[in-house]
């Protein structure tokens, strides 16, 4: 990482955890990075508006998602798209510290913070930083 933007962050960004694309049906383009890719499912995520897979790529992930609500789906994928690029997300050790560093770099987040078992995470505005939606997480600490 450049020391300007480390300094600039004024701490670390470990690693791109994954990259997350919306797809059209997520059962096609399951098929083709399984099938095709030989790629393995590790980890899939069903919620009443996405369902989601996580595809191991060496020290990342690639998340295909498939959102189910029309309305939002027509929002994040438009209506003639087979799939789009959707986020990239980085892995951080302090998410809290990570926020008042964004805040401080005009960098406007969607809502608060998202806590599931895995990890807490939030994702930047595109508009506030640089046309990427980046997703921000910190995984959850395992308990003793």
């Amino acid at each position: 990482m450049p020391k300007r933007l480390r300094f600039c962050l004024g701490m670390k960004l470990d690693r791109i955890d994954h990259v997350g694309v919306v797809v059209a049906d997520l059962e096609s383009a399951r098929r083709l990075l399984e099938e095709g890719f030989g790629m393995q499912c590790v980890r899939e995520i069903h919620k009443p508006e996405l369902n989601a897979a996580f595809f191991k790529c060496g020290n990342a992930d690639v998340e295909l998602f498939e959102i189910l609500d029309p309305e939002m789906r027509e929002r994040r994928l438009g209506s003639a798209r087979q799939a789009r690029l959707e986020h990239i997300a980085i892995e951080v050790n302090d998410l809290d510290g990570l926020l008042g560093l964004l805040g401080r770099l005009g960098i406007e987040t969607t809502g608060p913070p998202d806590v599931s078992k895995a990890n807490t995470s939030v994702w930047t505005k595109a508009e506030t930083s640089g046309g990427v939606m980046y997703q921000f997480l910190e995984r959850a600490r395992p308990t003793p």
